[in-house]
């Protein structure tokens, strides 16, 4: 764009005797090897987990066999040792630590120290217990990996969200702030070239002030956005009827907000839950409502406390967005299981859109409702 190229011209003209006085050090990092990264083979913390399990399970047999310790008890106590490898290492060295076991209860079984079973029971014991431990040893490796899976699966959401996130100011900084700051830039260097001889220097001047607090206001909404402090004295009904006035005059839409018997003091997790969702909710209907309006009601009853933000757009399919992992939506439903809320969605192609969230909450003797007013 020929704005941009103004400014990066100004910025260059004014940077390029600053850069020249640099010391020859400081123009161009010195360059820094990459550190080569030594990887440790796979076979050797097997090794050693195997090796410990070993030594575990062979210590447990001499201490059995020296309390005279029947084959049930000393097989009980070495399911709990592959239960603990299993736990703490890998399918692998769980197999390697039951086969040593079911040796060793071998050759605990009578006559002890030989390796040979006379009793069939023992026999029929010995095999139950190798099976039994292979059975654990493969579901606790099975409830590991599926932990990892879930874990690594919130991770990449959370990052998704955060880039998500990151995007959207990017762009409401790129595509707003950084224009009308370009097109400021340039009007403060046309007064600066020709500050006299125009007539009308005064009524310029007073535009370029009317600009820059335009801009002023529109950076302090989107810090509020990311982070109000003024939830913490201000409240949850003023914050988000303020939030949505500010965010209604940005979009240029019109959001009717109302709040009704709130309570006077509200943990401040559910405060924060409740405003992102609405965030959330209005950013959605805005983004995705085809309609220029909608309505937002916060109530509290003697348990709970209620939030919906409605909209008379084209509405959407809940059970679709969800099997499609939209952010949005997830994002409010974990938040709410933060603080034991649930989110309900009434939506159908054409026929608008309601999100209503729901959370617990107890009013206690030093907190009195507000007077039922709306807001």
């Amino acid at each position: 764009m020929a704005a941009d190229q103004v400014v990066s011209e100004v910025l260059r003209t004014r940077t390029r005797g600053k850069m020249s006085s640099l010391p020859p050090f400081a123009k161009s990092p010195p360059h820094q090897p990459a550190r080569q990264r030594t990887r440790t083979p796979r076979f050797w913390p097997l090794a050693a987990q195997s090796l410990g399990a070993s030594l575990a399970l062979v210590s447990l047999t001499v201490v059995c066999y020296q309390l005279h310790f029947n084959v049930a008890t000393t097989a009980l106590l070495f399911v709990i040792v592959v239960v603990l490898v299993s736990r703490v290492g890998s399918f692998v060295s769980s197999l390697f630590a039951s086969i040593v076991a079911a040796l060793c209860l071998a050759h605990l079984a009578p006559p002890a120290f030989s390796f040979r079973v006379d009793d069939p029971l023992d026999g029929v014991a010995i095999v139950a217990f190798l099976t039994t431990s292979l059975i654990i040893s493969r579901l606790v490796s099975r409830v590991r990996n599926q932990v990892q899976e879930a874990l690594s699966s919130v991770s990449y959401r959370v990052i998704e969200a955060e880039e998500k996130g990151r995007e959207r100011i990017a762009k409401e900084l790129h595509e707003n702030i950084g224009q009308r700051l370009t097109m400021l830039v340039l009007e403060i260097e046309k007064l600066k070239r020709d500050p006299l001889a125009a007539v009308d220097t005064l009524s310029r001047m007073d535009a370029v002030l009317t600009q820059s607090l335009g801009i002023l206001a529109d950076v302090q909404a989107t810090a509020h956005e990311l982070f109000s402090p003024r939830l913490e004295y201000l409240g949850m009904a003023a914050v988000m009827s303020s939030f949505c006035r500010d965010f209604g005059a940005q979009k240029k839409m019109e959001i009717d907000f109302k709040s009704n018997g709130l309570p006077r003091v509200v943990p401040s997790a559910i405060t924060l839950c409740l405003f992102r969702v609405l965030q959330e909710a209005v950013h959605n209907a805005a983004k995705h409502s085809g309609v220029r309006e909608c309505a937002g009601r916060l109530w509290a009853t003697s348990d709970e406390i209620h939030l919906t933000v409605s909209d008379c757009g084209v509405g959407f399919d809940p059970e679709i967005a969800r099997r499609g992992g939209g952010l949005g939506l997830n994002n409010m439903q974990e938040r709410l299981k933060l603080v034991k809320g649930n989110l309900s969605i009434d939506s159908q192609p054409q026929r608008g859109t309601t999100i209503y969230a729901c959370v617990p909450f107890s009013l206690g003797s030093d907190t009195t409702a507000e007077p039922g007013r709306l807001s």
